[in-house]
C-alpha cells in the first residue's frame, strides 16, 4: 500500500550521488506566477500516542518531548475492493512528533500512551551526522503547534479497563 510505488520510475530520473537542491536553486526555477502562490506547511493528524511521555529538561528552563503516534489509514470501500483490504486490515502509520515549552509540559502531564489526540504542526527536516558512519542523516518530524485530547475521562477509563482484560490494541 504504498502511494509513491505506483510512480513510474523511468519518468522521474533520480541520480542517487546528487545532493538535495538548495533554496537558492529552487528559488531560481521559480517564476513570476509563484510568488501569488501562498507556501503553507501545516499538517493535521488524529491518531494514538505510542508511548509514555518523557520530556527533557534543559540548562536554561527550555523543555522538550519527543513523542510518535499511530495513525491508521482509511480507505475508500472501492479502493478496498481493489487492492482487497478487509475492514480491520488497514496499516498504521507512524509520526515522530515534537512539542515545545508549555504545551510538552501540558503533554506530559495530561496525555499517556495510547490517548487519541489530535495535533497541528509543521513538517520539518532534522539533521545530524551518524556517530558510527560518520555519514549525513535526515528525518522528517512534524513540530506540534497545537494538541487536542480527543478523548474523555471516561473514554480513557474504558480503554484502560480493557487493557487489562486482553483488550487494548489500536482501534483508530
Amino acid at each position: 500500500g504504498n502511494f509513491f510505488q505506483d510512480v513510474d520510475d523511468d519518468k522521474v530520473p533520480q541520480k542517487e550521488d546528487e545532493p538535495p537542491m538548495t533554496i537558492e536553486e529552487i528559488e531560481m526555477l521559480a517564476t513570476p506566477f509563484d510568488e501569488h502562490l501562498p507556501k503553507l506547511n501545516v499538517v493535521t493528524l488524529v491518531g494514538r500516542v505510542g508511548g509514555t511521555p518523557d520530556p527533557k529538561y534543559f540548562d536554561d528552563g527550555k523543555v522538550v518531548l519527543n513523542l510518535s503516534v499511530a495513525v491508521k489509514r482509511k480507505y475508500h470501500p472501492l479502493e478496498r475492493k481493489v487492492r482487497n483490504i478487509r475492514s480491520g486490515e488497514e496499516e498504521t502509520d507512524w509520526f515522530p512528533l515534537e512539542f515545545w515549552g508549555r504545551d510538552a509540559e501540558y503533554v506530559t502531564n495530561y496525555v499517556e500512551k495510547g490517548a487519541r489526540i489530535g495535533i497541528t504542526g509543521s513538517l520539518v527536516m532534522d539533521g545530524w551526522v551518524d556517530k558510527m558512519t560518520g555519514e549525513q542523516r535526515r528525518r522528517p518530524k512534524i513540530v506540534v503547534r497545537h494538541i487536542d485530547i480527543l478523548e474523555s475521562r471516561a473514554e480513557a477509563e474504558l480503554r484502560k479497563s480493557n487493557k487489562g482484560m486482553g483488550g487494548g490494541g489500536y482501534n483508530g
